[in-house]
């Protein structure tokens, strides 16, 4: 009797650990943080910056810090986002990945510099 009252157990925790992580993966980091609002990057820096991961180019200083204001956590959401549309299914995820990588490491130094003064 016992044993039943275990298994009954068992399985309601079993069904809650796998509802839960059905609605994790449910989760949106993109919307979660906000990461698509028109005020944290201008459309200028978002091409420079997209450029610079998929194509070629540098980011400059601005719009470093505005990557930065973004967040790391967008900035990597905005890029597994992008590779999953099909436009990009022939890029190879490693290299974008390690792009986007020294990207932020850049603008993440440029960010904490001391600016210059006038």
């Amino acid at each position: 009797m016992a044993s039943s009252n275990v298994y009954a157990v068992v399985g309601v925790l079993a069904i809650m650990a796998i509802s839960g992580a059905v609605m994790a993966q449910d989760v949106d980091p993109i919307k979660v943080n906000n990461c698509e609002s028109k005020s944290k990057m201008t459309w200028h820096c978002i091409n420079e910056v997209f450029a610079s991961i998929f194509k070629t180019g540098t980011v400059s200083d601005e719009c470093c810090h505005q990557l930065v204001n973004l967040g790391q956590i967008c900035h990597e959401a905005l890029v597994k986002r992008t590779l999953q549309n099909p436009l990009f299914k022939n890029n190879d995820t490693s290299v974008i990945f390690a792009k986007s990588a020294q990207i932020w490491n850049k603008c993440s130094l440029v960010d904490v510099s001391p600016s210059p003064s006038p």
